[in-house]
């Protein structure tokens, strides 16, 4: 079983529309057989000088810094898999037996605010929606839920729905997909809000093939 740890970072919203899609992910993958689960680890709190206002031409825009934000997530990761390792230990220790194998190698992690990051080579910042980065064999994912915002909360859990899944594909190696596929990143939201909430076959093969690690 591969776990995927799950976090708030700073002073999230709209928790009840982020549980729903949390629930959402893990019966989508228990009904698919697939051994992909989410684990609540809480929230990370961040303190004021994280959140940095960017100056554009369209005026202030208040975002999280991503080396900030992947780096406290990394170190999550790290105490989080620590925790898992020795609570295996004692379990097999009281059991005397070996347990299901269970790994934790990834961590996701949900912001409010926009994801930016300075051009290393020209003076301004790039905004994301979603970004990943491998720490060695530690892969770290957050997502921005500011643009899936709405006063519909079931609209606003879909798109997040939809956001958690691409993310994960990434993670498990899948690329952009151009079929009416979660792997299809949407140019604008209303693009999203009709895209399927699934992965098209070729794609949803290739993330069980992966998953499982199978060889062709």
């Amino acid at each position: 079983m591969e776990l995927v740890g799950f976090v708030h970072v700073g002073n999230t919203f709209n928790e009840k529309a982020i549980a729903g899609a949390y629930r959402r992910v893990n019966n989508y993958f228990k009904s698919k057989n697939l051994p992909i689960r989410l684990v609540y680890l809480g929230e990370l709190e961040l303190g004021p000088g994280y959140l940095v206002n960017i100056y554009t031409d369209g005026g202030s825009v208040k975002g999280y810094p991503l080396e900030g934000i992947t780096e406290l997530l990394h170190a999550k990761l790290i105490h989080a898999r620590e925790e898992l390792f020795e609570k295996k230990k004692a379990r097999a220790e009281k059991n005397n037996s070996s347990e299901e194998e269970v790994t934790m190698n990834k961590i996701f992690g949900i912001v409010n605010f926009p994801i930016v990051s300075r051009n290393p080579y020209l003076d301004f910042y790039e905004k994301f929606l979603g970004v990943q980065q491998d720490f060695h064999k530690l892969t770290v994912m957050v997502l921005s839920v500011k643009p899936f915002e709405s006063e519909n909360e079931k609209l606003f859990e879909d798109r997040l729905f939809k956001g958690i899944l691409h993310e994960i594909g990434h993670a498990f190696g899948l690329n952009h997909c151009q079929e009416d596929c979660v792997m299809n990143p949407p140019k604008i939201v209303a693009e999203w809000d009709l895209r399927r909430d699934d992965f098209c076959e070729k794609c949803f093969l290739e993330l069980r093939k992966n998953v499982r690690g199978e060889t062709d």
